[in-house]
């Protein structure tokens, strides 16, 4: 009865040393093969390779003779042995309908063509960073591919060709597009977006790209479908208003004059641009805005860099002047044309709306269920005004400000017994009743139902408060306001 259930999802995960098992301190696999290789031995000769739905190959797999292979334009025997158990294994799991190769060597035309035949809907390959010889493929199209997600693409070190694969899968909705990191450290446009997608115009209803460094020939709307698109996600791709100058004649920005996007539902992106007002601008009617803001410190100049511009001592820089602007540009696009639909916004922490800006959210976003913004101390007392005119708030973050510690610091010097009765008090209201979660800065906490307690401010008098609890940022993780607050593609 529960054999079925047991290998539905499968992950095999390689490593490229020999572990020892934490129990008896015993090599793991004695008297056998790696649990990796026992793994694939048991789908490739057991029938319990019928039950398997998700089969999926992750870690380091060690390749041995490799420089000696790649001298004589050869494929190491335990890597060709790999692709060819693989695919084996892939055979005879014939009810297999998502397939994950995220290991560090690169998939063979010998599991390609697998593929081909199978039930395959959802289709991750990972490419490796190293560059060993391997055999080049024309992707043969998937007859039941739905969706796609390809990490760390590097023309350079593998040109395999997709342009046959996204134009022939015609069941394709989901195509998600993750280039090497490589190519923006080492400056390098290797991409040509027509020799990807210019076979034929897609059906895509979600579309996500992240590093994407080629030259300015846009984006452009005979790619695809305009009329199917919901979901656009931009990660470190098209230029926003803080790039660097080197960038200038690489980065291509978005051309938004052709574009009409009636069913586009959810944007996510971490660029603040003029393009991305005019986007927000153009179309109506988005449920879920996520802006998101920087994650790491901006890459130094190299010696080949263009220098910045000196700003003088307590000058503001050009580029925060730059996004003060873009501010209220982007506050009034989204207020005027999505704010009756609005659930979910995340705005970048460097933006410390103002009351006026809080209120013009308030006011025109009455549907919002998840926010996150940045707010200084000051504006609390008339944040408690107004956030009980957003019924539905099931989750709401205000954001430290990256530019200063003052707002963790403030939030800091209460220990987390004060913040519970406070934020417990504060939301009792039953205009605040569906809100669950709160963040201040960098602390979490979940906010239960109304109970009568005693106050903490007066002792001995007893008061209706929520019960609020301090908890780990691990039990937000799958919260779409947090979750979505990376540069991960989901």
């Amino acid at each position: 009865m529960t054999l079925p259930q047991l290998y539905t999802n499968v992950t095999l995960r390689s490593y490229d040393h020999i572990r020892n098992s934490p129990g008896d301190g015993r090599p793991e696999g004695c008297g056998m093969g790696s649990p990796f290789a026992m793994g694939l031995n048991g789908l490739v000769l057991r029938n319990n390779a019928g039950y398997v739905k998700k089969l999926r190959l992750v870690g380091e797999y060690k390749e041995h003779d490799l420089e000696e292979s790649s001298k004589n334009g050869r494929v190491p025997d335990s890597g060709m042995m790999l692709n060819t158990l693989v695919r084996v294994a892939v055979e005879r799991s014939v009810s297999v309908t998502e397939f994950c190769w995220e290991l560090n060597t690169k998939m063979l035309p010998t599991v390609w063509h697998g593929l081909v035949h199978s039930r395959i809907t959802c289709l991750t390959v990972r490419f490796p960073s190293s560059r060993s010889p391997r055999p080049i493929i024309v992707v043969p199209p998937l007859p039941s591919l739905v969706s796609l997600k390809i990490i760390d693409i590097d023309p350079l070190c593998y040109g395999d060709d997709i342009s046959l694969l996204l134009a022939e899968s015609e069941h394709l909705r989901e195509l998600k597009l993750i280039w090497s990191p490589r190519m923006h450290e080492a400056r390098e446009p290797s991409v040509k977006l027509g020799s990807i997608f210019g076979r034929r115009r897609l059906t895509l209803a979600k579309f996500a790209i992240k590093n994407l460094y080629h030259h300015s020939d846009g984006w452009c709307p005979e790619y695809y479908d305009q009329s199917a698109v919901e979901e656009v996600t931009v990660i470190n791709s098209w230029g926003g208003h803080d790039d660097h100058p080197e960038s200038a004649f690489i980065h291509s920005r978005l051309r938004c004059i052709d574009i009409s996007l009636p069913r586009l539902k959810l944007v996510r992106g971490d660029k603040v641009s003029k393009e991305l007002v005019e986007l927000l601008a153009k179309t109506n009617g988005l449920e879920k805005l996520y802006i998101i803001g920087p994650k790491k410190p901006k890459r130094p100049n190299s010696d080949n860099a263009f220098p910045r511009s000196p700003v003088s001592n307590g000058s503001t820089p050009p580029s925060e002047l730059r996004s003060d602007s873009l501010k209220e540009e982007h506050l009034e696009a989204i207020t005027r044309n999505h704010g009756a639909t609005l659930r979910h916004l995340l705005l970048p922490p460097q933006w410390r709306l103002t009351s006026d800006n809080i209120a013009l959210i308030v006011r025109n976003c009455p549907n919002l269920e998840q926010i996150a913004f940045g707010a200084d101390f000051d504006r609390f007392p008339n944040l408690r005004l107004l956030m009980p005119f957003l019924p539905k708030l099931f989750a709401m973050r205000l954001l430290d400000n990256p530019d200063n510690s003052d707002f963790r610091d403030k939030m800091h010097e209460l220990d987390d017994g004060r913040h519970e009765a406070k934020i417990g008090g504060a939301t009792s209201a039953c205009e605040w009743s569906k809100l669950r979660w709160m963040e201040l800065a960098d602390l979490v906490f979940e906010v239960g139902r109304v109970e009568l307690m005693e106050d903490s401010d007066n002792p001995g008098k007893m008061s209706y408060r929520r019960k609020v609890w301090k908890r780990d940022r691990e039990a937000v993780k799958d919260i779409e306001i947090w979750k979505m607050d990376s540069l991960d593609v989901f």
